[in-house]
Order: structure tokens, then C-alpha cells, then sequence
């Protein structure tokens, strides 16, 4: 299962550096933004599934993690070309600070 988070992860980046090689609609801002979100999702997730946290937890963090790294890529996919005055910038910004918020909480939830 952790290899296969890497594996189609990789390959994700992949696919969507060649979409944004080849396609002259798809801008290289916005391919190097999605293909950093979904480096990010990566390693949240693959740091979730090895982690020691109760399973409850990796399950539940392992879907909220693909469904908002899913709402970031988009974002960053109809992001305008600017850094300046980004909404959508912004938006996975956020989403991406209440992921790691969302990480933080099973280990302070932690039986001692």
C-alpha cells in the first residue's frame, strides 16, 4: 500500500507535467503549481499510512487528504498566472494549512 501511494503519485506528476509540456491551453505556471500540490498530497498521505496512528485515523485522514488535495489541484489548475491577487492561490493555501492542522490533531489525541 505505501509503495503504491509513491507509485501513483509519481506517476500523477508525471502525467500532468507532459499534459502541461504538451498542451498549449494548460500554462507552465499552473502544471508546476498542480504538480506541487500533488507532490504535497503525496507526502501527507505516504507520511499518514506510515505513521503509528490508529487506523480510524489513517483511513479517515487518508480520504479528507485525497478529496482536499483534489479541491487544491483544481485551484491551482484555474489559478490566473500571477502570484499577485490570487484567490485561488489563497484558497489551497488555506487548505493546505487546515491539512496539516488536520495531521496535528491524532497525535495530541494520543493515549499516554
Amino acid at each position: 500500500m505505501k509503495k503504491s501511494i509513491l507509485v501513483v503519485g509519481l506517476l500523477l506528476i508525471a502525467l500532468n507535467s507532459v499534459v502541461g509540456l504538451v498542451s498549449s491551453v494548460y500554462s507552465t505556471f499552473n502544471f508546476l503549481m498542480v504538480d506541487a500540490s500533488l507532490l504535497f498530497s503525496i507526502i501527507i498521505i505516504y507520511f499518514v499510512a506510515n505513521s503509528n496512528m490508529a487506523d480510524g485515523f489513517k483511513i479517515g485522514l487518508s480520504v479528507l487528504f485525497s478529496f482536499s488535495g483534489i479541491a487544491r489541484c483544481l485551484c491551482m489548475a484555474f489559478a490566473p498566472d500571477r502570484f499577485i491577487d490570487n484567490i485561488p492561490i489563497i484558497v489551497a493555501s488555506v487548505i493546505l494549512f487546515l491539512e496539516f492542522i488536520c495531521l496535528t490533531v491524532p497525535f495530541f489525541t494520543k493515549k499516554r
